[in-house]
């Protein structure tokens, strides 16, 4: 490895790779240069054009170590032995891509394999390992409404092929490749048809009930949160914002991820502050809590409406490695000791449990001046602090009968980077895919409304500020008519781009022999 980053011989490329990493971490918050994200890897290809497989690896491998470097920065307030190790990791896809591209370029094989091998290898790290889905190229885009609209039959790694193809394609026609005319044609084909695909959904997208949702945003410093000495401070907070959303006359109430300063049993009368706080209003109140059971304890969260019992508790089912557990603790618990941050001892839920909100909507006029009201229900799935940037969890709720999602997440240890709006990014794909609204609460922000469509429709800010403030923001939550083929059907897509890499290679290979 040292022999081939000989910086005074291949400085030039060693730059390249680097800008490219660069380049893409510009593309994403809190930057969101989102263009960059249609030439970023141009530059790792020329790094790797001349170069062998190993040495292309290594290009690559070093431009995702500044790509996740920069990007997951902020993940050293957390641990530093484990940011670390989590980029290094990450950065081997990254290597695994130059690899590929190096064996291409080689064979002189077809150029347009690359799109197909990003996004296999995007999902890849997606689910190895319990899984990292964060910095997915196609996230930069979640701003741009008429691209990732095809997110509904692709899901995210939809729109990551189509920026892939843009760029391998505009590598080409700066190379002056023999091939770089069909390379143009068919990326600005995939571009005309995304774009196309998006406006025609978004024109024909239908809405079939509304119900308004409030979500209060105390700000808790972490190092407050689980401190005995300010639970009831804690409490007055969120009970003071509860009493104020509560005049919007909301149909639901939210608090974020493990509001609650306390454990929470199977006692008659469990959280009884926040029960009677429901009972008081007159209004449903979802809340984060850490609940405990014949297990252990679980990040919770649960729906009170001021009864003496609980109806319904979701558990979270995909905890955080080396956060909320260590993963075969049984072999490796001696690792508490070295990490230098508290490792929770949660145990993982089992069900998708869905709840259900009543909305009480005007519905018209009657002749004698009396007002007419309908009254629906909907279903919903919560998803408790990153499971929201796992697809597989967000279809499962939507396929179980969610009309929409709840997202409730603490990103205060954080601090005030780019990691809360990295995470919303997340959430706007969730909502695309599977055309349900995403409600979040977030203790420190961000705490917004996400549209069907994937549009930001609300954001929880004061003076322009939407993280590390206090407050509460309540808007009309949206249904869907349609449900999706992404919902149904999954990742097809990326199956497809598998299948499409072997019969090019077969393809290639059986050429090679025949000449």
């Amino acid at each position: 490895m040292l022999r081939i980053f000989n910086v005074k011989k291949h400085w030039k490329k060693i730059l390249l790779a680097a800008l490219s990493g660069m380049l893409c971490f510009l593309a994403f918050p809190p930057f969101e240069f989102a263009l960059l994200g249609w030439v970023c890897v141009i530059p790792l290809l020329f790094a790797i054009r001349g170069s062998g497989p190993r040495r292309a690896f290594w290009y690559a491998y070093l431009s995702g170590l500044v790509f996740f470097g920069c990007l997951l920065s902020w993940l050293v307030n957390v641990t530093v032995p484990g940011t670390i190790i989590l980029v290094l990791i990450l950065s081997a896809f990254y290597g695994l891509f130059g690899l590929v591209t190096g064996i291409a370029f080689k064979y002189s094989m077809d150029f347009l394999l690359l799109p197909f091998v990003w996004v296999v290898l995007e999902y890849i790290r997606s689910h190895i390992l319990t899984g990292f889905p964060w910095g997915i190229l196609g996230y930069s885009q979640y701003r741009n409404m008429k691209l990732i609209q095809i997110a509904d039959f692709t899901g995210a790694y939809g729109v990551s092929f189509v920026l892939t193809v843009f760029n391998v394609a505009l590598f080409t026609l700066l190379i002056r490749s023999k091939r770089r005319v069909p390379c143009m044609v068919i990326a600005l084909l995939f571009m005309l048809m995304s774009t196309s695909y998006g406006m025609y959904r978004l024109n024909n997208l239908n809405s079939w009930g509304y119900s308004r949702m409030s979500v209060v945003q105390g700000n808790i410093p972490q190092q407050m949160k689980w401190d005995s000495r300010y639970a009831e401070e804690i409490i007055d907070v969120y009970s003071g914002l509860t009493r104020q959303a509560a005049k919007d006359s909301p149909d639901m109430i939210i608090w974020p991820e493990t509001a609650y300063p306390y454990l929470v049993g199977a006692s008659v009368d469990p959280a009884e502050e926040i029960n009677s706080l429901a009972a008081e209003t007159g209004i449903p109140i979802l809340a984060g809590i850490v609940s405990s059971g014949s297990a252990g304890y679980y990040n919770s969260a649960i729906l009170f409406t001021g009864g003496k019992k609980l109806k319904e508790v979701y558990r979270k089912i995909h905890l955080v490695p080396f956060g909320e557990y260590v993963p075969f603790g049984r072999y490796f618990d001696f690792l508490r000791g070295h990490i230098d941050k508290p490792i929770g001892d949660f145990e993982r839920g089992d069900e998708y449990t869905l709840f259900k909100v009543k909305s009480m909507q005007f519905s018209g006029q009657k002749g004698d001046g009396s007002v007419m009201r309908r009254m629906n229900f909907y279903k919903f799935g919560v998803l408790i602090c990153f499971e929201d940037i796992f697809p597989y969890l967000a279809r499962t709720f939507v396929r179980e009968g969610a009309g929409f999602l709840v997202n409730i997440t603490n990103d205060a240890w954080f601090g005030e980077t780019g990691a809360p709006a990295q995470h919303l990014q997340a959430s706007v794909f969730r909502a695309v895919e599977n055309r349900v609204p995403v409600v979040r609460a977030a203790n420190t922000g961000i705490s917004c409304f996400v549209d069907f469509t994937g549009e930001i429709v609300s954001i929880l800010e004061e003076e322009g500020k939407s993280i590390f403030v206090r407050g509460y923001d309540t808007a009309a939550v949206n249904m869907c008519a349609r449900r999706t083929y992404y919902t149904h059907y999954g990742d097809i897509f990326v199956y497809f781009c598998g299948f499409i890499i072997v019969l090019l290679v077969v393809m290639e290979a059986f050429l090679a022999r025949r000449k």
